[in-house]
């Protein structure tokens, strides 16, 4: 029994040195028509962007998923490049190296892309794909139309007549689950804009905290430098010391935000303005359909006029038959179009999108909690650290 078609993508490491970011995948396949089964590759962030492009342009009953903005890296003191969770290596003076675990690699969003994109029984095999992973001078993908039949070409010629008439459709004019969803949509979208705008006025509020603390911080500076007594010469300078460590973890609580829930919120109202455009590929489906229903109608009151004529014309009567034949393989063209993407989308919406939209937010409120612990926990033993040095001062 043959397995079923399964192909993997793993980025193995990136160049982040380029304009244009490099990454490097390594991927394995039983699919029949690579010509490798397994193959190691790089391709610039601009490629993924064209991936992206052609799937979503050739895959009509398919959601894709939005490409994760380009990953931007951190590097340490000595040039080495830092993980996504970057503030668990932040240590203060003196503090012992504690291994918390794997901090994630700064390119996890586009492993998971990919992850979600081969993971998609009809995209795994898109022929897109596979030029992707086979190009030997990089991806330079381009959308050709399918050579038309003749007979589609007639047909083609004959539907730009004014006797073809275009339905419109909107959404007030679909079924209530339709709207709903829109409806839904929609709210999300505002919400997030407006987690978005609150996130905005925390991170203001801790940059300008920071801020608070430099000022300290030169204060005490200033002291220290009038100050005669040796001991509180060096209570100040420790105090300014810890000021200047605070205004540091203030700083890094607020990109540890930008870098937690601001971005997934960016990348999610990406991902919702997708699913209002796949709703809309839904109804521009629908509008087809109906325009060729209606065409074939019009089509068939023509033969009818013909049948009740005293007078037949032998071409005229070819003709007209000729285009109703047409407009009914045009029709039923549209219609298991229509339902082959009113299916798959509603497939997708409710098992993909809505579980990996709730997952990914899940994740990313527990990841900018636990930055947000963990960053507090290094102030507090800061100003436990001054506090100690005070009683010392006062003891002595």
């Amino acid at each position: 029994m043959a397995s079923a078609p399964r192909i993997q993508f793993v980025v193995t490491n990136v160049d982040y040195k380029r304009r244009d970011p490099v990454f490097w995948i390594e991927v394995q396949t039983n699919i029949t028509k690579y010509k490798q089964k397994q193959k190691r590759f790089p391709r610039y962030y601009s490629e993924l962007i064209k991936l992206h492009d052609y799937l979503s342009s050739t895959c009509d009953d398919v959601l894709i998923p939005a490409l994760p903005s380009c990953p931007s890296p951190r590097f340490d003191k000595e040039g080495h490049l830092v993980g996504r969770q970057w503030w668990f290596t932040i240590r203060l003076p003196g503090e012992k190296l504690v291994d918390l675990g794997d901090i994630g690699s700064v390119e996890n969003k586009i492993q998971l892309w990919f992850d979600r994109i081969v993971e998609h029984d009809r995209t795994k095999t898109s022929e897109g794909l596979r030029a992707f992973v086979e190009s030997e001078v990089g991806f330079r993908p381009s959308i050709i139309p399918q050579q038309q039949q003749p007979q589609q070409q007639k047909l083609h010629q004959r539907i730009k007549s004014p006797k073809y008439v275009i339905v419109h459709v909107s959404p007030d004019d679909m079924e209530p689950e339709f709207g709903h969803c829109l409806e839904d949509l929609d709210i999300f979208s505002q919400n997030l804009q407006a987690a978005l705008t609150r996130l905005d006025k925390l991170v203001q509020e801790q940059n300008l905290m920071a801020r608070s603390w430099m000022d300290l911080s030169s204060s005490w500076v200033s002291y220290g430098g009038i100050e005669r007594n040796p001991s509180l010469f060096i209570l100040y300078k420790t105090i300014a010391k810890g000021y200047q460590q605070l205004v540091d973890l203030e700083r890094s609580q607020a990109s540890a935000v930008n870098e937690t829930l601001s971005d997934e919120i960016l990348y999610e109202l990406k991902n919702c303005e997708s699913t209002q455009n796949a709703m809309q590929r839904r109804l521009v489906a629908l509008s087809d359909y109906l325009s060729s229903r209606k065409h074939t109608e019009s089509s068939l009151r023509s033969v009818e006029r013909l049948k009740s004529s005293i007078n037949i014309d032998r071409d005229q009567a070819s003709e007209a038959i000729a285009i109703l034949e047409d407009a009914r393989i045009h029709e039923r063209n549209n219609l298991q179009r229509f339902e082959r993407i009113d299916t798959n989308l509603r497939q997708d919406i409710e098992h993909q999108y809505k579980p990996n939209t709730a997952q990914d937010m899940l994740r990313t409120v527990k990841e900018y909690a636990k930055s947000q612990l963990y960053l507090e926990k290094k102030k507090l033993a800061v100003l436990n650290e001054i506090i100690v040095k005070q009683d010392d001062v006062l003891i002595n």
